[in-house]
Parts: structure tokens; C-alpha cells; sequence
């Protein structure tokens, strides 16, 4: 990142929000940050591909403005949205763009301070969202929010996504794979309750079959944003089922873990129609996707945890599960700034709150055996070793790589899934099919 660009604040103060998360959050975790090269290589696997360069102009003008000028409209559609408010607005992304300064400055940064100033930022976020947007409640009784903090976020996932299709293109599916694209798991219509079928082909038996639950945030992507990886799981000799899922704020959490259920029970209901082995089924999940592959395991198999979440009994045994990077730690850190977009305004007095965290649901259900897999780059590191930890004192079957700098220098977040080629990410993924065979 150049200096003049770091200096076009007022065109792109918006879309540094993005920046200065991932940025942050990788330091967090990591401990510090020394120059501008090593951010860039924690921000992705591989800092010199030209997948990491920064997003264009156009880029800027399509998807970043246009959440901006959202944010602009609600200010100015509120009641209560004063020059006081403004000046708030402007100084809160005034400090985010000082604090992602600060990281990338190359100058010694107190990663303690740094929380702390990312905290303060998404607090006033919020206030200021309390303050000025006006919400009515949903069917369910649920204040959404859609304001400052939801419009943040959907810079920051517009600009992932910029760097999620570019990757993309770089990318080749498996050949001798077949795909059978956007099958309803749930037929009214709705494009997050599709999913796409990989096949090895001339497949002449019934085989084992992988549901994958794509990251995101539980805000953003779709299914494609894992077909290459998908691919690379088919050739492997599995059948591969990649489901969409509805994203907040449109809707809030946890309608995902409704959906997740849904697709599971449209796999159980079909298995003679798409050649599925049903004694042999596992769920992956990289990030959000993990966070959903381990809540929603817990969910099928307690009744307690179904009648909370309002799901039947999808009538599907899940052999073992694949958490990649998994977004486990919902009230800490990265997501709890992120809460009220899940859960509304009013989150703590949600009916699920109490259900967030893997220690407060790991004693109502049976988790099935686990393969666990992070970096000490992965800004999520430290929910995937809780979780370890916890499995282990719960004496819950499970398998834990927590790949080492000293071992491999590139792997960062949901590195097998999003870089499949990397010779770690294929180490990775040898290791978990091993591990789900091995609960055939």
C-alpha cells in the first residue's frame, strides 16, 4: 500500500474498514506487526501474487462507494441524525484510518491499544446506529440491525470478494469432475437455499459424501467461493455437496443453522437419487462455515438444542466433521463487534445468546469425532485452540494441526480451502480425509 494512497483518505475512508479489520485482527492474534511486507503476508497465503494487489479504481466507485452512500442516506434520513451525529460518523472513520495507518506504518504498535481502539470504533458504530436508524421489529420480534455497523460490513465483504473472484480466476477446477448445479434443498425460490453436487466422474458406485459450508462471516459469499477446493475433494473419490446459506443482516442468526439443517435433511431424503452412501457423511466448514459445521452437529444430534432452534430431526449421522479456521469465539474479539448483525440491536436479550460460545452447548449434545485445523497466522487461532482444549477436557474425540511458522510460512486463514495447491493445504487435506475414513 503506497503512501499517496494512504493519503486519499476522504475518497476511500469507507473502504479501509476492511483493512484495518483484517489487519488488526491478524495482529491480535499474532502478536505484532514490524513492516508493511509482513502485514501483506498475513493479510493472504501468498503476499507476492498479484491477487493481493489493491482493488482498482473502478473497484472503489462500484463497491465501496455505493455501501458508503447508503451510509450517507441513513444518516440524513434520520430523525436524529444532526451535525453532532455527522462529526461522530466522520471522526470514528477518521480513527479507523489512523489505527490501519498505525499497522502498516511500519512503527512498533501496542497491539493491546490497538483492541482497544477497535473496540471503541464498532462501539460507536453501534451507538450511533441506536441513536438514528430506525428499526421495527420482525415476525419473530427481532430489532435488525441495518445500519452503520451492518453498512461497515458490507464494505468489508465487498471487498473480499474482490480478492475471492480474482483468486478464483487464478484457479482451475479438477478435471474429471462433473458438477450438478443449483438444486433446491428447500424449493421456494430463494437463492440461498440452492446447492451444487461435485462428482468424480463415470462414479458406477454409491460414495461418501462431504457437505461443505462456505465462509463468510455468516454475512457474506455464496457456494462457488469453495468449487475449486470442492473439486479437489471430488477427485478424491467423494461425492461433494456445497450449500448456500441466508446471510445477515437480511436475516439474523440463527436462521443459517435452520438452513444448514434444512440441506442436511434434503441429503438424507436423497441418497438413492444422487448415489449417496449415507453410512459415510461428513461436513466441513472453513471460518463461518466451521462455526456452522460445529453448531450444527451439536444441534442434530440434541433435542434440547432442536427445540431451541425450532428444527426437526433431519435423519442424517454424521460421521465426523472438518473445522477450518472455524469462527467458534462469538463473544469475543473479531465477531463480537459483529454481534448486533446477527442477533439485532438487542442481542444479549436474544433467546441464543446464552447458545454462542462451544462451552455453553458442548454438555447438551454429541458431537461427533472432529479434525481441527489452524495457523499461528490465522487471525482465528485463538478459537480453533480454545476449542481444542475444550474437546480435550470434554474427552471428546478429535484431531488438532496447528500449523507453526517454523513448518510453513504461508498458511494463514482457511488456507486449504482457498489455496487447495499449497503443499501444506495438501498436507491438510490428505490429514482430514484420513481422519473421516477412519470414522467410515
Amino acid at each position: 500500500m503506497t503512501n499517496a494512497y494512504m493519503k486519499d483518505s476522504l475518497k476511500r475512508i469507507t473502504a479501509v474498514i476492511l483493512l484495518a479489520a483484517a489487519t488488526l485482527l491478524v495482529a491480535l492474534q499474532c502478536g505484532s506487526i514490524a513492516k508493511k511486507e509482513e502485514a501483506a503476508a498475513l493479510l493472504r497465503a501468498d503476499a507476492s501474487s498479484s491477487c493481493n494487489k489493491m482493488p482498482p479504481d473502478g473497484f472503489f466507485r462500484e463497491s465501496v462507494e455505493s455501501p458508503k452512500a447508503a451510509v450517507d442516506n441513513k444518516i440524513n434520513a434520520s430523525e436524529n441524525a444532526g451535525i453532532d451525529v455527522k462529526n461522530e460518523l466522520t471522526a470514528l472513520f477518521t480513527d479507523l484510518y489512523g489505527l490501519v495507518g498505525d499497522v502498516l506504518s511500519g512503527n512498533d504498535v501496542d497491539t493491546g491499544e490497538l483492541e482497544v481502539r477497535f473496540k471503541n470504533i464498532f462501539d460507536g458504530l453501534f451507538k450511533l446506529d441506536a441513536d438514528t436508524v430506525k428499526t421495527d421489529p420482525t415476525a419473530d420480534g427481532v430489532l435488525k440491525n441495518d445500519g452503520f455497523v451492518a453498512s461497515a460490513a458490507e464494505v468489508l465483504w465487498n471487498y473480499m470478494d474482490y480478492y475471492d473472484t480474482n483468486r478464483l480466476k487464478k484457479q482451475t477446477e479438477s478435471a474429471g469432475v462433473t458438477v450438478k448445479k443449483d438444486i433446491p434443498y428447500i424449493s421456494d425460490g430463494n437463492k440461498y437455499h440452492l446447492l451444487d453436487i461435485y462428482y468424480p466422474e463415470n462414479a458406477a458406485e454409491k460414495l461418501p459424501v462431504i457437505i461443505d459450508i462456505h465462509g463468510g462471516g455468516l454475512m457474506y459469499a455464496e457456494k462457488e467461493v469453495n468449487r475449486v477446493y470442492a473439486s479437489r475433494l471430488a477427485k478424491r473419490g467423494y461425492i461433494v455437496v456445497c450449500i448456500n446459506y441466508s446471510l445477515c443482516p437480511d436475516v439474523t442468526y440463527p436462521t443459517q443453522v435452520s438452513d444448514v439443517m434444512a440441506s442436511y435433511r434434503w441429503v438424507a431424503e436423497n441418497g438413492e437419487a444422487y448415489g449417496f452412501d449415507l453410512d459415510r457423511v461428513f461436513v466441513a466448514g472453513d471460518s463461518a462455515g466451521g462455526q456452522l459445521a460445529f453448531y450444527t452437529a451439536a444441534v442434530n444430534t440434541s433435542d434440547e438444542l432442536k427445540s431451541l432452534y425450532g428444527v426437526s430431526d433431519t435423519g442424517l449421522n454424521i460421521k465426523a466433521i472438518g473445522l477450518i479456521s472455524g469462527m467458534f469465539d462469538m463473544k469475543n474479539g473479531v465477531n463480537s463487534a459483529l454481534l448486533s448483525c446477527y442477533l439485532g440491536y438487542d442481542y444479549k436479550n436474544s433467546p441464543y445468546y446464552p447458545y454462542l460460545q462451544p462451552e455453553e452447548i458442548i454438555d447438551k449434545s454429541d458431537i461427533p469425532p472432529a479434525y481441527i485445523v489452524t495457523s499461528v497466522k490465522d487471525f482465528l487461532h485463538s478459537a480453533s485452540d480454545d476449542l481444542d482444549k475444550l474437546l480435550t477436557e470434554k474427552g471428546k474425540e478429535h484431531m488438532y494441526h496447528d500449523w507453526q511458522l517454523t513448518v510453513n510460512r504461508s498458511s494463514g486463514h482457511i488456507t486449504s480451502v482457498a489455496y487447495p495447491d499449497l503443499p501444506e493445504s495438501a498436507e491438510t487435506i490428505d490429514e482430514m480425509l484420513a481422519f473421516f475414513e477412519a470414522h467410515s
